[in-house]
């Protein structure tokens, strides 16, 4: 029996030690090395935490922290903290996107989706951007360490943004999170738990701790406005969705690109989206009584409509309405009753013509992205609408044609003019509830770029009784967002607001129409030379060359000042339909009235390399890069040539220089993989070419798109440049025909 209680002991023992053991090497392995007698907070997340997609614990998002690690949920402290010193931009945020972009509805619904179509850690993707704490205090996993969220509230908080320490360009939370804190002393020693006193007495260590350059940066926003699927989220590869970064950053407005049709001053985001507003509370950062707007006033009128937030509702309208797109009823085409021939009248209301009963006209509506340092409409075009409502009306204002209107359900008119991107999943149906993990395809993808324009045209017959006249409105709507989205996140119908951001009208008198004056003063106004250039533009975009072409050669002879610029105008149109020497001729014409015009000595470079001039191509483009270092276009001729001329080391800085403006460039990561195979480099060859095949698009689902088209006939018309609306008076409900 002794013997027996001692071999039971002496087992006992050893069970414990071993569990003993076990225990200890458990924690050894989730603590590490330097991990303390206790396990961290970053550990006891770890321990639990869904590492599906590998050892960055906040993929399938680019977002990261400068350790790596997780960060306490207590460190994002709430805004209200923030409040006792900015009261008056507090009050802005709180109706601001950024402070509801988690909890509100329209997210709510989106997320929930994913949530329950693939799981929580899923949304890893959408939280860098909507809930920086939730992705960084490891809540995003099926068992989290704790339960209590008071974060969702907040949304983008003030910590979150103000603690963001460095950009890489690549969106979906491009960004590095520091270690929340109130102050920064000169040695980079954080702190948090303070006072306000505290902070009042020490403010260069709250402005270290609060502002940095890469926060006044349109890289700063980017990182968040600019997004795209990636292979982790839809097991199949990335799509890009928008750039907004990269739209600015080609545009006038950042001054670092000669390409635009258009010179601008430089605007960053904070210069539209954060103008000065007058305090009415009390703001320590006042400063003539105003502070930088922290609304973000831009294009979500849905969110505060869902509040009744009318403040922030009527802050969005009145950014929308502030002459950020242009309409112009500029030209007709008249066919008259029983003849083929067609009669061009522009600008309209700069002409004498006629008009007669049963005349067909043609009305080209040019709409133009005027004041936008990115694209109309930026972002997610697939659940939102910006479209084109035209109208004919007789003299007593009855409707006699119509397209782009609202129909009783609440739905636009299907043959709308519009700016929209329709998705499409895997089986050939339409994904337009915004399940972007379910895309395959991208039947049309409309957009206008930053200065640049679009033509609507819409055809008629002129009615025989019309009182004398007949009155044509063109007008750029939005609203947030589609009826079948929003009744789909709200589960009921509502009618939410819809923004008309610009208006054109123009009479046609049955009869003679007489020209009228030049008004320099009217609202709105604009030369002809400008309305004859956005058309122009419009044509270039819609690839009627020809048109383009003949059009800018009107813009050449009508003003001076603008003249270089119309003949490189003139000269594009030209190269796209071969006629390389008469574009050259333009091009040198150019130079001799602007020597320092970069946009003209660009295109003489290509000009040049497709005559085989390639030293002479290689000067133009290196004066180029040196008024314009960062212009991508540049960039990659020059590492064409440099392949030509198989200096390879050369080539491969130029594309590197690309990658470090936009690391998702398809093309120059194309050619970092034929540069790294000709210098001998294969594994990095293989790296660039992995990548390059997950960012290009994809040839096999093209037939999806195709039949997805073929079989909606009312979304056809929109995917094609250049089309016609055929407008039929019916009785009762008109409606709108795109044939």
């Amino acid at each position: 029996m002794e013997s027996r209680e001692i071999r039971r002991r002496a087992i006992a023992c050893l069970v414990t030690v071993a569990i003993f053991a076990l225990v200890w090497v458990t924690t050894r392995s989730v603590v590490g090395a330097g991990g303390g007698e206790a396990l961290s907070y970053h550990d006891k997340v770890a321990a639990s935490y869904d590492w599906r997609f590998g050892s960055n614990p906040f993929a399938p998002s680019n977002a990261t922290t400068e350790t790596g690690r997780f960060i306490p949920p207590e460190k994002f402290i709430s805004s209200t903290r923030c409040m006792q010193c900015h009261t008056d931009v507090h009050a802005q945020w709180l109706q601001s996107a950024h402070r509801n972009s988690f909890r509100e509805p329209f997210y709510q619904k989106n997320v929930k989706d994913i949530i329950a179509q693939r799981g929580i850690e899923f949304t890893r993707h959408c939280e860098a951007c909507h809930n920086p704490a939730a992705l960084f205090s490891g809540a995003l996993t099926a068992n989290p360490v704790f339960k209590d969220r008071p974060f969702d509230e907040e949304g983008v908080s003030c910590i979150a943004c103000h603690s963001i320490q460095s950009v890489n360009g690549k969106g979906i939370g491009g960004y590095v999170m520091g270690e929340p804190a109130l102050l920064v002393r000169e040695d980079g020693t954080k702190l948090l738990d303070v006072t306000d006193q505290e902070i009042l007495n020490d403010i260069p260590s709250h402005r270290r701790a609060m502002m940095r350059p890469v926060l006044k940066s349109t890289w700063f926003c980017a990182a968040c406005h600019k997004s795209q699927v990636p292979r982790e989220l839809n097991d199949y590869k990335f799509i890009r969705t928008f750039s907004l970064g990269d739209e600015h950053q080609m545009s006038s407005f950042s001054k670092e690109s000669p390409h635009p049709f258009y010179v601008r001053d430089k605007m960053d985001c904070r210069a539209c989206h954060m103008q000065p507003e007058q305090v009415k509370f009390y703001d320590v950062s006042a400063k003539n009584g105003a502070v930088a707007s922290h609304r973000w006033a831009a294009a979500n009128t849905a969110i505060p409509y869902f509040y009744g937030w009318n403040e922030q509702v009527e802050a969005v309208r009145r950014f929308l309405e502030n002459d950020a797109v242009g309409v112009d009823i500029f030209a007709i085409r008249r066919q008259p009753r029983g003849s083929s021939e067609e009669q061009f009248i522009a600008p309209i209301n700069r002409s004498r013509f006629v008009i007669e009963p049963g005349d067909t006209i043609t009305a080209d509506v040019v709409i133009t992205n005027k004041n936008i340092g990115h694209s109309f409409p930026p972002e997610l075009r697939d659940f939102y609408e910006a479209y084109v409502e035209f109208t004919v009306s007789d003299a007593a204002g009855r409707v006699l044609y119509r397209s782009g209107f609202i129909k009783p359900d609440g739905y636009l008119d299907e043959s709308a003019h519009n700016y929209k991107t329709y998705l499409v999943m895997a089986d050939g149906t339409f994904n337009d509830k915004h399940m972007i993990w379910r895309t395959r395809a991208i039947a049309q993808n409309n957009q206008i770029h930053s200065g640049r324009s679009d033509v609507a045209r819409y055809r008629f017959t002129v009615p025989k009784e019309t009182g004398g006249m007949v009155k044509l409105t063109a007008r750029v709507r939005y609203r947030r967002f589609t009826r079948v989205y929003q009744d789909y996140a709200l589960g009921k119908s509502v009618d939410y607001p819809i923004v008309t951001m610009a208006t054109a009208e123009q009479v046609l008198r049955i009869g003679e129409n007489q020209p009228q004056p030049p008004d320099p003063k009217a609202k709105g106004f604009m030369p002809d030379w400008r309305r004859w250039n956005n058309y122009g533009i419009a044509a270039l975009d819609q690839k009627q060359f020809a048109l383009a072409a003949e059009v800018f050669g009107r813009v050449i002879e009508m003003d001076e000042k603008y003249r270089p610029m119309a003949k490189i105008n003139r000269a594009l149109a030209l190269i796209e339909l071969d006629r390389w020497d008469e574009a050259s001729e333009l091009i040198d014409s150019a130079l001799r009235d602007d020597p320092q015009n970069m946009r003209a000595m660009f295109q003489r470079a290509r000009i040049r390399i497709k005559r085989g001039e390639l030293q002479a191509a290689e000067e133009d483009l290196r004066r180029v890069l040196e008024v314009y270092p960062r212009d991508r276009l540049s960039l990659q001729q020059m590492g064409e040539l440099m392949k030509i001329r198989r200096d390879y080391a050369a080539a491969r800085e130029f594309y590197e220089r690309i990658l470090a403006i936009d690391p998702e460039d398809t093309g120059a990561h194309y050619n970092m993989m034929l540069i790294y195979r000709k210098l001998g480099m294969n594994k990095e060859a293989q790296q660039h070419a992995r990548i390059f095949a997950d960012l290009k698009d994809d040839p096999s689902v093209t037939h999806i798109a195709a039949d997805f088209l073929r079989r909606h006939a009312e979304m056809k018309l929109e995917s094609v440049p250049f089309h016609v609306h055929d407008l039929d008076a019916k009785p009762g409900a008109l409606v709108a025909h795109g044939h």
